[in-house]
């Protein structure tokens, strides 16, 4: 009888315990989303941006990130925009895109700059994603945002939980 109440009691405390399980990755290593791969083949960090004699000066520091989507895929294109990727900080502050920093780096390094992409399956896609961090992060990781799809039900949709490290 004793046995009968053990397995609820470890059940129930297996289940309470936290889902704040996060997994850390570098630079060209793979965000796995459904039939979708999510990676940063690189970044730059700045102080300001030059475009012939424009100057974009950040607030702290600019984080461009060169990123890329690869639809596995056999028949469906991958919808996804540029508010796809964020950055976390050490503390947890989230920062988001900034679609103007990207159009100002379209002008001095065109890149084909566009507010939604529509990746067709077998096909990826690259862009720069910009970020106006604070001198006072130190730590920062790129993460994805999107929709729970069939390939991540198994996995409680890890691909949120995936870290690329940018330091």
């Amino acid at each position: 009888m004793k046995n009968f109440f053990i397995i609820p009691v470890v059940l129930l405390l297996t289940s309470c315990t936290s889902n704040k399980t996060e997994y850390v990755i570098g630079v060209g290593d793979r965000i796995h989303h459904d039939d979708f791969e999510y990676s940063v083949s690189n970044y730059m960090v700045s102080r300001f941006l030059k475009n012939g004699t424009d100057t974009l000066k950040a607030n702290g520091m600019f984080y461009v990130v060169t990123f890329r989507v690869e639809n596995r895929a056999r028949r469906v294109g991958h919808n996804w925009d540029n508010n796809i990727g964020y950055i976390i900080d050490e503390h947890g502050s989230k920062y988001d895109n900034l679609p103007k920093v990207q159009q100002f780096l379209e002008k001095s390094h065109p890149f084909g700059y566009i507010d939604k992409y529509n990746t067709p399956a077998g096909a990826s896609d690259s862009t720069y994603l910009a970020f106006d961090l604070p001198f006072t992060v130190t730590r920062p990781f790129l993460m994805v945002r999107g929709e729970t799809l069939m390939g991540d039900v198994f996995n409680s949709g890890k691909f949120r939980k995936v870290m690329i490290r940018l330091f």
